[in-house]
């Protein structure tokens, strides 16, 4: 293998990298700062039409 190819392997392993690491870091983001949590304030009842599956 030349040098140009093995240049273009190392870069190419470079580019790839950094774009796993770009999305991960987008979706950590993502999943800890931006997805909400449990709604604030008192919850609306269940639905009176909710099939009972208790019995």
């Amino acid at each position: 293998m030349n040098d140009t190819s093995h240049k273009a392997g190392s870069n190419m392993m470079k580019f790839v990298t950094a774009i796993l690491v770009a999305a991960l870091v987008i979706g950590a983001v993502y999943f800890f700062f931006l997805t909400p949590g449990q709604p604030p304030g008192p919850q609306p009842p269940a639905s009176p039409h909710a099939i009972d599956q208790t019995k």
